[in-house]
């Protein structure tokens, strides 16, 4: 391996060009006059998020769902975890009798794939769609 050179004091001296991405941001969040408040509700509705709300006090609740050690796990602890809370999300949708719209919120706030989402969002869908088709022509075919 070789060995590692020091940096340059020229380097060490660069400093950014200001103002900073952060900086222009908070400058024209300063000048806007939308109010934030009502935009939200625009775009969201009350009861979408009350919805989040409810369901985000419920997630908190459950330690399977804490991202602060997400850094440091492994492929296969990552996996294991992505099971473990598929499972409890489940669980939960389950016991508080979620509907579609609470499941996809608390996806939404979960904000991680799980190892069912393709399945849950496509396959499910696909095989409700057919059912219904099916039983449909059974219908109007027995009549």
């Amino acid at each position: 391996m070789a060995p590692v050179t020091p940096t340059p004091q020229w380097v060490k001296d660069l400093k950014p060009s200001g103002p900073q991405g952060s900086e222009l941001l908070s400058q024209e969040r300063d000048q806007s006059n939308v109010n934030v408040q009502q935009l939200t509700r625009f775009l969201h509705t009350d009861a979408g998020l009350e919805r989040k709300r409810r369901i985000l006090k419920i997630l908190q609740n459950e330690k399977v769902f804490d991202k602060s050690q997400n850094y440091f796990a492994g492929r296969v602890d990552r996996f294991e975890t992505a099971l473990a809370r598929a499972k409890r999300l489940r669980q939960l949708e389950v016991e508080h009798g979620w509907v579609q719209q609470d499941k996809m919120s608390a996806n939404e706030l979960i904000s991680e794939p799980g190892p069912y989402g393709l399945h849950e969002s496509m396959f499910l869908v696909c095989l409700k769609l057919l059912t219904t088709c099916i039983i449909l022509l059974h219908v109007i075919n027995s009549d």
